[in-house]
């Protein structure tokens, strides 16, 4: 078993259905790699933030499948949320649920202030937002 991965994650979402997302994965305390990026999204932003956990297992699998992972999120209702509300967010968090029974993979809470990918999300967000300033220009 190799060192233990920690990936943190998190999901900006605006008013018009844009959504930013941004990953930073850490071993032993140092970055090996970013990355953050713009999307359209319908539905809300726990919901975002399940499928953005889910989608940082599927990466940690395919790119360091024999690590132990952690997915970092501030969002508390993917990581506490036993009965969710609705039937996007239940099958959001069914997904990370069943990810995480996959070998070493788990996801906890982690503040705002402390998450390194809150930053890279509204990258991500910005980046989306100037793209179709261009396309409408």
């Amino acid at each position: 078993m190799r060192e233990c991965l920690v990936i943190y994650v998190d999901a900006a979402l605006d008013k018009h259905g844009r959504a930013g997302c941004g990953l930073a994965v850490f071993v032993r305390g140092r970055a090996v790699y970013t990355e953050s990026f713009g999307f359209s999204h319908i539905g809300g932003s726990a919901q975002l933030e399940a499928h953005v956990c889910a989608g940082a297992l599927d990466l940690a699998a395919a790119r360091w499948p024999h690590h132990r992972v952690i997915v970092r999120t501030d969002c508390a209702p993917v990581v506490r949320s036993r009965m969710p509300s609705s039937d996007s967010f239940r099958i959001a968090v069914h997904e990370v649920r069943e990810r995480c029974r996959r070998g070493w993979r788990v996801v906890r809470y982690v503040s705002r202030k402390a998450n390194p990918a809150h930053e890279l999300a509204r990258e991500g967000l910005k980046s989306l937002s100037k793209q179709q300033l261009l396309v409408a220009a």
